[in-house]
C-alpha cells in the first residue's frame, strides 16, 4: 500500500492473492480503490466460498487455482480491455 501511494495510485492493475484480499485489518482492496478506481484488482484465490466478499470489496475479477496460463492471460486481457474503449470503425 505505502508503495501505491508513493506513485500516486498510477497503476492499472494490482494482483494480490485471496488471503490479502480478505485481510480485513489490511482492506488492500478498499484503499487501493479509494487512492485510484480506476485501478482494476485481479485476485487469484483457492477457494471459491469468499468470491461473492472478494467483489464487494471491489475486485474485478476472481480466477480459481490451479491456473493456466491461459487463464491468467484471458482475464488480464479482460481487465486491461474494459478500461479502455476500443477505437470506432468506418
Amino acid at each position: 500500500m505505502k508503495r501505491f501511494k508513493e506513485i500516486d495510485g498510477n497503476v492499472d492493475i494490482v494482483v494480490i492473492n485471496q488471503e490479502i484480499a480478505l485481510d480485513t485489518d489490511l482492506i488492500l482492496i478498499v484503499n487501493i480503490k479509494r487512492i485510484n478506481s480506476g485501478t482494476k484488482i485481479f485476485v487469484i484465490a483457492e477457494e471459491e466460498s469468499d468470491k461473492t466478499k472478494m467483489y464487494e470489496y471491489g475486485v474485478d475479477e476472481v480466477a480459481l487455482m490451479p491456473l493456466s496460463p491461459k487463464d491468467i492471460s484471458d482475464k488480464l486481457l479482460l481487465l486491461i480491455s474494459k478500461g479502455n474503449k476500443l477505437p470506432e470503425t468506418k
